[in-house]
């Protein structure tokens, strides 16, 4: 079976809101594998390949709201959207929520370099003690075996 898609897939999960245009009626469904393309909405009972719908996905306090017509459907599945209408602050929205998944360390943390350089570093003591206790801590955890344990104090430079 061959790819359909022009753009990658980005794996995501929202809370989503569907509204066939022509009925009216309205779904409420998660959004996942977003791209600048479209998205795929996770929904029970998916609409018609073709349908023309307005989709609105909320997440991290932001919310995308646009046309869409689906291009897939699958009962009990959901269906894939592609976006008819998204406008310059949709696509950078988008681009925000991708890159918020794709580098989710680089999203949380950004130490600042004065704070890194105004602290010394840690003298080899300080470094030999915080192993001793991390291996301890694992140890009472379980995830650590005595055998472990001897193994890396034993190995462990002093």
């Amino acid at each position: 079976m061959r790819e359909r898609r022009e753009r990658k897939r980005h794996p995501f999960s929202a809370t989503a809101e569907v509204v066939d245009l022509v009925s009216g009626a309205r779904l409420s469904a998660r959004a996942a594998d977003l791209n600048q393309g479209g998205c795929y909405l996770d929904v029970l009972s998916p609409l018609p390949i073709g349908s023309n719908v307005r989709v609105r996905i909320l997440s991290g306090g932001a919310e995308l709201t646009c046309t869409a017509v689906v291009r897939d459907s699958q009962p009990g599945m959901g269906m894939g959207v592609a976006f008819t209408d998204l406008g310059d602050a949709g696509k950078v929205l988008i681009e925000s929520w991708i890159e918020k998944r794709v580098s989710p360390a680089l999203a949380t943390v950004s130490p600042s370099p004065l704070s890194e350089s105004a602290k010394p570093a840690p003298s080899p003591e300080q470094k030999d003690a915080l192993a001793a206790r991390l291996i301890d801590l694992l140890h009472k955890k379980g995830l650590l075996s005595s055998n472990d344990v001897a193994s890396l104090l034993r190995d462990r430079v002093l």
